[in-house]
């Protein structure tokens, strides 16, 4: 810096910091860099520069750096020391070529922090930038001006300030010349309106955006035309063969990868707001990848494609498996590294838990949360997190006391990031955790200052949300379930029951359904005027487990061993004997697929079981290996 800023030709770089080391105010810290010795002595030398003319000496410094730098050097960490002297010289009475270079350069360091992960940053330097707009930018500097608000936007979002992405955001969707270049604006419109709850409206947004783009999707479809819609693309897939879609041609229609990108903002918002066109945009994904070629999005849409597949009235497993197979295999194929996490949010969700052990799920989930992190992907960053969250402790992949500490540690950074409402989808799966682990800490007032009671009220009386009502009533009902209190799991599922059975088949899901047959059999015990209700709860959740466990007895098998013992246990003394085999293969088979939490519940049933026909030294039994198998999950 010495040697490129200074103007005087006689002046040795070398022999000034020969006396600067002798003095010992300056030490050399290798490969030919120095430092002060203290801080305080950088600080004297500093306050030596008169303070009305620090401002013009560190633009100075930075110009004069600027001027001497080659471009290598620029794109290194020699931009950031020029960007950040010369901004603190942005009050000076700089002309209109000065402000445009500055602004130029404020663009170029906003876009390397954003590719770095350094979104605070980011923002800092391209809200600078567009400070140093002239008044008629829109006009005489269209270019410098699309790109510093296209940045911005993104840096506003991902960095969580979101008064400033509200402010920004109307500029270009005002002053673009072209719809085409309103395209990045309207994106990141949709991830904040998404982020901020406003669900209905992102939907909105992108399917006028797609109809902008020649993508028409009805927001009035129904089941019938979903399934129509399914069938078709079934029949695209199987005229294409699954092995060779890999090997179709690049896109190359701009409008379409346009209307790509579109889809895959819209799967969240439509997931949130309308099933049906959740689904149908899924196949649009799908349709525009084989009929007009591949892009890194493809790679999302066969993941998507693969877990639609896992609905009740699709049901095909081994297909599922395939296309999520080929997903991954397509992350590398379609140099779709930034898609890792929305394939990872679909595969590791949705279809890897109806073929392999739901614990091997977890190290994928943290990885693909990561990957999001550091794209500033948000929105999978908080899906992962929720699946991480499921299998942790539904699916015993991490003991409690683990699950928690991971749990807490990304959920505290979401919150860094603002994202509040994101958040609180997370937040019954950290109370529950607590719960169970038996702190007293009450989350919901530590987090947002509210008491459990006040905000599963408010969030069920709020329109949309569809995913986090499901979270809380899931969670609530798995905590019930746990801690033997079968009426409080039972008021859950009578608020929610409808949605049970249905939809994707993520791992929420089966585990709302193994809870509701707990619940049925339990229930057809102890209400005799409602056993038939409640025990044709119990045979259609016991039913639909008994077909997942086809493909994936790891799994499964234990789950449905339990509810047929629960079954029999219903059906009364003549079938004591067979119930009680069924215990005790679910308790053996649990332990041997490593779920010590549902190797816990089986013999906490069993005891019951037992106790009722004053067995109770067995009863005693199962209830001590009970309590056992709670302690080693940590609860």
């Amino acid at each position: 810096i010495l040697g490129k800023t200074i103007e005087d030709e006689e002046f040795d770089v070398c022999s000034f910091l020969e006396i600067g080391k002798d003095g010992g105010y300056i030490e050399e810290s290798g490969l030919g860099s120095f430092s002060w010795t203290h801080d305080q002595i950088q600080q004297a030398a500093y306050d030596l520069i008169p303070p009305t003319q620090r401002e013009s000496f560190h633009y100075q410094l930075g110009q004069m750096l600027l001027e001497n730098s080659t471009n290598c050097e620029m794109k290194r960490d020699a931009l950031f020391f020029i960007v950040d002297n010369m901004n603190k010289g942005v009050d000076l009475k700089l002309d209109r070529n000065q402000k445009t270079q500055l602004a130029g350069l404020n663009l170029q360091a906003g876009n390397i922090a954003i590719s770095t992960s350094r979104f605070h940053a980011a923002a800092e330097y391209l809200q600078t930038g567009i400070s140093l707009l002239i008044k008629d930018s829109w006009i005489q500097q269209y270019d410098l001006t699309i790109q510093l608000y296209d940045a911005a936007l993104e840096a506003f979002y991902t960095a969580g300030q979101f008064s400033k992405f509200d402010a920004a955001v109307k500029q270009p969707l005002t002053h673009a010349m072209c719809f085409e270049d309103k395209l990045n604006s309207y994106h990141n419109l949709v991830r904040y309106l998404t982020a901020s709850g406003k669900s209905e409206e992102a939907l909105e947004t992108c399917l006028f955006v797609l109809k902008k783009l020649g993508v028409e999707i009805s927001p009035n479809a129904n089941a019938e035309s979903l399934l129509t819609e399914a069938i078709s693309v079934k029949e695209i897939i199987r005229n294409s063969h699954i092995h060779n879609l890999l090997d179709l041609p690049k896109m190359e229609d701009f409008d379409k990868m346009a209307a790509m990108t579109f889809l895959n903002t819209a799967v969240l918002c439509s997931y949130e707001t309308n099933e049906f066109t959740f689904f149908f945009v899924i196949c649009r994904m799908v349709k525009l990848s084989v009929r007009h070629g591949l892009c890194s999005i493809s790679a999302v849409a066969f993941s998507l494609y693969g877990a639609l597949l896992t609905c009740p009235t699709l049901s095909d497993f081994d297909e599922a498996y395939k296309m999520g197979r080929l997903a991954l295999m397509a992350i590398d194929r379609l140099n779709a590294f930034r898609m890792k996490p929305n394939v990872f949010l679909s595969f590791y969700g949705a279809i890897a838990h109806c073929k392999e052990p739901v614990q091997a799920s977890i190290p994928k989930l943290l990885e693909g949360y990561e990957v999001a992190f550091a794209l500033g992907d948000m929105e999978r960053v908080t899906g992962i997190l929720q699946l991480y969250a499921a299998v942790a402790v539904w699916g015993c992949g991490d003991k409690l006391t683990k699950a928690e500490e991971i749990i807490r540690i990304h959920f505290r950074r979401m919150l860094q990031h603002k994202q509040d409402i994101s958040c609180k989808n997370i937040l019954p799966h950290l109370n529950q955790v607590a719960k169970l682990t038996g702190s007293k800490e009450n989350v919901y007032v530590t987090f947002f200052n509210t008491t459990e009671d006040n905000f599963f009220e408010e969030e069920m009386n709020r329109r949309g949300a569809h995913t986090r009502k499901l979270i809380l009533h899931t969670c609530r009902m798995y905590l019930a379930v746990m801690c033997g209190d079968m009426e409080s799991a039972a008021r859950e599922y009578e608020r929610n029951g409808a949605k049970y059975q249905g939809g994707i088949r993520f791992f929420g899901t089966t585990t709302r359904v193994f809870l509701a047959g707990i619940v049925g059999f339990y229930l057809a015990r102890k209400r005799r005027l409602d056993e038939k209700k409640w025990a044709q709860v119990g045979e259609i959740s016991m039913d639909t487990i008994k077909s997942w466990t086809q493909d994936s007895s790891w799994n499964y098998a234990h789950k449905l061993l339990l509810l047929e013992a629960e079954c029999l246990f219903l059906k009364g003394e003549e079938h004591e004997h067979i119930a009680a085999a069924k215990y005790n293969e679910s308790i053996a088979l649990a332990k041997k697929h490593k779920f010590k939490n549902e190797e816990g519940l089986a013999s906490q049933k069993a005891a019951m079981f037992h106790l009722e026909y004053n067995r109770k030294e067995e009863a005693l039994s199962h209830l001590k290996h009970a309590k056992a198998c709670y302690e080693c999950w940590g609860a």
